[in-house]
């Protein structure tokens, strides 16, 4: 089942104004080429695993990195290069505003979408 992406394509320019754009378009390509679904990433975002949507697109977290201890920030890359790096404090105000629109649209989540919501605050704020 392709999951319908009207609830991220109406916030485009919230995350292009708000350095969101990297996290934007990997969330978009994610769901267009059905590699996961949103609660998927953002539950595993929870835990402080980034995701690899295919070879040169993907993200970052603690939990990747051979010492958690010294994440300092988001990485997210395209192609071979690092693309850019945004605090996890910013990180976390992002997902948030993505779980927002996708609430919406997706009410019955609402509750699972929330507690991972709540995990991830717990784990960068």
């Amino acid at each position: 089942m392709i999951e319908k992406i009207e609830w991220l394509e109406n916030e485009e320019e919230y995350f292009l104004k708000n350095d969101g754009a990297d996290l934007y378009e990997l969330i978009l390509t994610m769901l267009k080429k059905q590699r996961m679904s949103f609660s998927s990433f953002l539950y595993d975002a929870s835990r402080g695993i980034g995701n690899t949507i295919r070879e040169g697109l993907g993200c970052s977290l603690d939990q990747d990195l051979d010492n958690p201890d010294e994440f300092d920030g988001v990485i997210f890359w395209f192609g071979d290069y690092e693309s850019s790096t945004i605090t996890p404090q910013h990180f976390v105000r992002l997902m948030q505003a993505m779980s927002d629109s996708y609430i919406n649209y997706h009410p019955n989540d609402k509750v699972k979408i929330e507690g991972y919501m709540n995990k991830l605050k717990e784990r960068y704020l």
